[in-house]
C-alpha cells in the first residue's frame, strides 16, 4: 500500500514549563502512542535532536519521533531520522496543534500548507510538502489574546475533561495511518458526526 506510514513526528517543545500547554498537544499523543502502539519501548536520543523510538506495526519496523529542537526548528530532526531510515515524505506523518481547528477535532490530510503553524513550516521546509499530517485542533483563540500567548497556556478546565478522549481518538487515528494506510485513516477520522469534513 502507498500511503502506509513508516515514521510519525509529533511536534512540541522540550522543557517542563512547556509541558502541558497546548502548542505541547503533538508531545502528549507521542508519550501515549509510546505506552500504546509501542508498549512500553523507552525513548531514545537522535543525535541531539530528538527522541525517538522504534516498534512494530503490521509486521512492520516503525518509527515515532519527538523533535528536541523546539518547536520552530523540527525540520532538523525529522529530515535526520527520516533520511538515515531512507523514508520517503510521503512515509511521514507529521502530528501538531492547530488553531484553526477547534478543540477535540481531528484532521488528516496527505499534503498542503504549513498555514500559520511555523513548526511544521519547518518540517515542510526540510523534508518536503507532499508529507501527510495530522490536525490536532486547540481552538478557537480568544480575539483578546494573541496566538503565541494563547497556544503557550495550558488548557481550560473544560478541556482537560476532555483531553483524554482527544487524545485516545488520536492514537487511534495514528494507529490507522500506521497499520492501514493515510487514505483508510482519513475516512475514519475525518467526520463530524455523520459528514465527512475535508
Amino acid at each position: 500500500m502507498k500511503d502506509i506510514i513508516t515514521m510519525a513526528a509529533l511536534l512540541g517543545n522540550p522543557g517542563r514549563e512547556y509541558e502541558r500547554t497546548r502548542h505541547n498537544i503533538g508531545f502528549m499523543l507521542a508519550d501515549l502512542a509510546a505506552e500504546r502502539l509501542a508498549r512500553g519501548v523507552k525513548w531514545r536520543d537522535w543525535k541531539g535532536l530528538g527522541l525517538y523510538l522504534e516498534f512494530e506495526a503490521a509486521g512492520r519496523r516503525v518509527y515515532l519521533l519527538k523533535p528536541q529542537t523546539y518547536m520552530n526548528l523540527s525540520g532538523a530532526a525529522v529530515q535526520s531520522l527520516a533520511g538515515f531510515y531512507k523514508i520517503p515524505p510521503s512515509g511521514v506523518l507529521a502530528a501538531y496543534d492547530d488553531l484553526a481547528l477547534p478543540f477535540g477535532k481531528l484532521r488528516m490530510r496527505k499534503g498542503g500548507s504549513a498555514g500559520s503553524h511555523n513548526g511544521m513550516a519547518s518540517v515542510i521546509s526540510s523534508v518536503g510538502q507532499e508529507l501527510p499530517r495530522l490536525r490536532l485542533g486547540i481552538g478557537p483563540r480568544p480575539a483578546n489574546i494573541p496566538g503565541k500567548n494563547f497556544v503557550l497556556s495550558a488548557f481550560s478546565k473544560e478541556e482537560g475533561g476532555r483531553l483524554a478522549d482527544f487524545l485516545d481518538r488520536a492514537c487511534t487515528a495514528l494507529k490507522d495511518a500506521f497499520e492501514d494506510g493515510v487514505e483508510n485513516a482519513m475516512n475514519r477520522c475525518n467526520y463530524d458526526g455523520d459528514k465527512p469534513v475535508s
